[in-house]
């Protein structure tokens, strides 16, 4: 149960910043509330990335009349605080993730929810045991870190990034500092360790995190992939399609876009969230839409 959700005076634009807590664990969230809204949309960030970088597409879809969730996983901007010596990466899915669809649940218990996920949102997403409540979901450059999904010299960046820049890193500071992996934020030693067992390993997540195989399969939510060809380094298309191939809902799809081809010089892993690629904004919806026909057409 979430045993208490603490209101902070801060107000962005729209957004409420809340936290969430939860068997002493806290999530830090922003709420925009539509009174209008029948539907809820969840955005679940990227590692080293805060909910804050998702304020423009979270005002979109507010104006669309959607109530919308964003969210930071537990200790990865607030290091500081932790109550727990050890946190896991996959608790961000088993924990973080299902706080929040619990939370959604209820405080718009009459709402379809929504999610909207970001690179390392779709490995922890199907960990969430209320992840089938979810009506769609849609994912931007999500991948399986497995370096078997890498090829050529971005293979072997990645496997020194897993083999020594981590290790090293954990030795001399004790944390995964923001420069050495590209993120706005230092990530707790136990974050960035296991993140490096599901880099070196064949099946990334799913060999490495107990529970994972089975959640993945019995996964039953109707969900959309978006990757981009020069996304190469981050999530080539291999490693989507590895994730997407992971997935047991048997209504799924996935979209790999050139940014040429929709006149874009560059899109990469980030850039969808920003102002300038909103145009692709609406393919979000749509999905939502066209799961939401597609149910009514069946009932």
């Amino acid at each position: 149960m979430c045993s208490d959700t603490k209101s902070n005076s801060q107000i962005n634009l729209k957004g409420v910043d809340i936290r969430i807590r939860k068997n002493s664990r806290e999530v830090n969230c922003t709420i925009w509330n539509n009174p209008n809204s029948t539907k809820v949309l969840i955005v679940s960030p990227a590692i080293g990335v805060s909910r804050r970088f998702y304020k423009a597409i979270a005002t979109y879809f507010f104006n669309l009349k959607y109530s919308v969730i964003s969210f930071d996983y537990y200790g990865m901007i607030d290091r500081k605080n932790l109550r727990e010596e050890k946190i896991r990466l996959c608790d961000w899915g088993f924990k973080d993730i299902d706080s929040i669809i619990e939370y959604a649940t209820k405080q718009f218990s009459k709402q379809e929810l929504y999610f909207l996920g970001h690179s390392i949102a779709g490995q922890v997403f199907p960990l969430a045991k209320r992840s089938n409540t979810i009506k769609a979901a849609f994912f931007v450059a999500s991948q399986n870190v497995s370096n078997t999904n890498w090829s050529g010299f971005s293979k072997f960046k990645v496997n020194v990034f897993w083999h020594l820049v981590i290790p090293f890193c954990i030795w001399v500071f004790s944390h995964l500092p923001a420069m050495a992996y590209g993120g706005k934020y230092d990530l707790h030693k136990s974050i960035a360790l296991q993140w490096a067992k599901w880099g070196k390993s064949k099946l990334g997540i799913l060999s490495q995190v107990p529970k994972a195989l089975s959640r993945y399969k019995n996964l039953n939510v109707p969900t959309k992939f978006l990757s981009f060809s020069d996304d190469d380094i981050l999530a080539p298309l291999k490693s989507v399609e590895h994730l997407f191939e992971s997935y047991g809902t048997p209504f799924k799809t996935h979209k790999h876009i050139h940014p040429e081809e929709i006149g874009m010089k560059s899109i990469g892993h980030f850039n969808f969230f920003k102002k300038e690629c909103d145009l692709l904004w609406p393919e979000v919806d749509s999905w939502f839409k066209h799961v939401d026909n597609s149910s009514a057409a069946q009932n």
